[in-house]
């Protein structure tokens, strides 16, 4: 993936779908929900982390900024 492609994926799709996940977890009325959205986020985080080749500490701290 060239340089331009992996900043848009990040920008419009990565960070985006993961801030709208992170805003579910915030928003869910119980654990069993909030258990769910913690356990998506996850492994979501791991899959765009591999899709753009970056660790997924940085991701996350990239998409907390």
């Amino acid at each position: 993936m060239d340089i331009q492609r992996r900043h848009y994926y990040y920008k419009y799709i990565v960070k985006r779908y993961l801030n709208e996940i992170q805003t579910s977890i915030r928003l869910s009325k119980n654990e069993m929900e909030r258990s769910y959205y913690v356990t998506h986020y996850a492994v979501q985080l791991e899959a765009f982390a591999d899709a753009l080749g970056v660790q997924k500490k940085r991701l996350e701290q990239y998409i907390n900024k």
